[in-house]
């Protein structure tokens, strides 16, 4: 049976019921795009990939983002470790460095608040004992005048496990400005390609939601990054979204 683009497989691997599968939904957004390409982040510039797994700390760039105050108290950080198998803890906000090492970042999101019950302002991820090294990921606010915290990373990139092999199935851009010209690309490294990222797919549109569904959707190989970049004529918001499902990767079929 299929509901639109959901089929009935589908809607058992978000329940848990296919054995080996399950389904990453990733989302970026970036607020000031121009004409030198940029990731689909918060941060801004083009994604540092750290080459060697690192400890992380949590930092909030105002006072109640902390362990008493108002706002974001602690943050869970999600990503993979040295091996790419994925790993998480939960930090808190100028707390202590984390106890486990990030090879990747993928995801954080606040996990405890205060009165505010998000962040009240940006809460940064990056390495270093105290922070101040490599930017991983931001939880930003979002407004103008009276902001509010997003609670979570908008980070349009992700990693494909050790011992998974990803299942692309869709991609969306959306562009804050109609009367903007935007050029979005799909990259994806694979571990055994030198390093070198690639084109998987290219927009160029104006403004607006812009959809791709893949019917038959490509593989993407365990520890593969993904990653949306995009260039506009004139400073504008990006967003971008995309859909894996993961599924367990037969021994054998495992990069070494």
């Amino acid at each position: 049976m299929a509901v639109g683009y959901l089929t009935e497989q589908n809607i058992n691997i978000a329940r848990g019921l296919i054995r080996g599968a399950s389904v990453i939904h990733k989302f970026g957004r970036n607020p000031n795009v121009g004409g030198a390409p940029e990731t689909i982040w918060e941060q801004g510039g083009i994604y540092t990939y750290l080459t060697v797994a690192s400890t992380v700390y949590v930092s909030g760039a105002d006072a109640q983002d902390s362990a008493a105050g108002t706002g974001a108290r602690t943050v869970t950080v999600q990503g993979l470790d040295a091996n790419y198998n994925a790993i998480e803890e939960t930090l808190t906000v100028d707390g202590a460095v984390s106890t486990k090492s990030f090879l990747r970042v993928f995801r954080a999101f606040v996990a405890s608040a205060g009165s505010l019950q998000t962040n009240k302002d940006d809460v940064i991820i990056s390495t270093g004992s105290s922070g101040g090294g490599t930017v991983l990921a931001k939880i930003a606010t979002i407004g103008t005048g009276t902001v509010y915290g997003q609670g979570q990373t908008n980070l349009a990139l992700y990693t494909i496990p050790a011992g998974k092999t990803g299942y692309l199935t869709n991609w969306n851009i959306g562009v804050g400005a109609y009367n903007d010209s935007v050029t979005a690309n799909l990259y994806t490294r694979e571990i055994g390609d030198g390093l070198v990222f690639r084109t998987r797919d290219i927009m160029d549109i104006p403004g607006g939601l812009h959809k791709r569904i893949y019917q038959v959707p490509f593989a993407l190989p365990e520890k593969t990054d993904i990653e949306i970049r995009a260039i506009a004529s004139t400073g504008t918001t990006i967003s971008s979204t995309f859909d894996i499902i993961l599924y367990d990767t037969p021994r054998t079929m495992q990069v070494t």
